[in-house]
């Protein structure tokens, strides 16, 4: 991937830099941080209480680590959410797009109406029911294929190390991929870089990183910096609606980027 000389991103200032991050953290309840059962997963709705989804209309639910979002039926969605980890799960107000659909309102009005009532969540197997506070079902879902960090990725914002999140500056690109063989490869702004990558589950191990040794600008230089050291901070990886959210230990974001294949 790479023919020029590599040094060790360890071996590189950047490392010393100073990564905290103020940016939100995942919504949790009194009893933890959000349990991987829920944060990662993606859903397909299978039954709305007594009302008949709409045929070949998939209903859609996805949780990330901050919100969850979705397909309505006419709309998508997406909404806050919080959860003890356990058995609680409620969720915000809900935002959605505003298309007007034949048929499809009246089914995603009860939708919606469901989703806010929900006070507590089951997993068994592959299927996911949602209560709400008397115990009753309100809604049942199916696993939906699993999300995947593998693919390439376009970077859209990076922990800048000064306590926040800033948007990739105009001018500058980057990007990466991650490979099915456990590698990381991709573009900071100004050099190549690459290394080695670990998933478990929603844990996420990337480096040591490798970069090439090309002279850029300060302000590229500067960005790219940031950006290798937030891959290296980067211990959490969520998907949702072809998003990627790389977070450190404390759920402070340190990358975000979006899918290059429009997943």
């Amino acid at each position: 991937m790479i023919t020029l000389r590599f040094v060790l991103l360890a071996l590189l200032p950047i490392l010393t830099m100073a990564a905290c991050n103020t940016a939100p953290a995942a919504t949790a309840g009194p009893g933890g941080p959000l349990s991987s059962t829920i944060a990662n997963s993606d859903w397909v709705l299978g039954t709305l209480a007594d009302t008949p989804l709409p045929s070949g209309t998939p209903i859609t639910l996805q949780f990330a680590f901050v919100k969850a979002a979705g397909f309505g039926g006419c709309n998508q969605y997406s909404a806050s959410y919080s959860s003890d980890g356990a058995s609680t799960l409620t969720f915000g107000a809900i935002a959605a797009t505003r298309m007007a659909c034949a048929g499809g309102d009246a089914f995603e009005s009860a939708y919606f109406a469901a989703l806010e009532r929900v006070r507590k969540y089951v997993i068994e197997g592959s299927t996911l029911i949602l209560s709400g506070e008397s115990g009753g079902a309100l809604l049942t879902y199916g696993a939906a294929a699993p999300a995947s960090v593998e693919g390439p990725w376009m970077v859209t914002a990076v922990n800048n190390g000064a306590g926040g999140v800033s948007s990739v500056p105009a001018g500058i690109s980057a990007a990466m991929s991650f490979l099915n063989d456990g590698t990381m490869e991709g573009f900071g702004g100004c050099n190549d870089v690459g290394g080695p990558y670990t998933v478990d589950g929603d844990s996420i191990t990337i480096g040591p990183l490798m970069s090439t040794m090309k002279a850029c600008s300060d302000d590229i230089n500067a960005f790219e910096s940031q950006f290798m050291t937030a891959l290296a901070n980067s211990t959490q990886w969520s998907v949702n609606a072809g998003t990627l959210d790389l977070r450190d230990g404390d759920d402070a974001q340190q990358v975000g980027a979006t899918s290059a294949i429009g997943r």
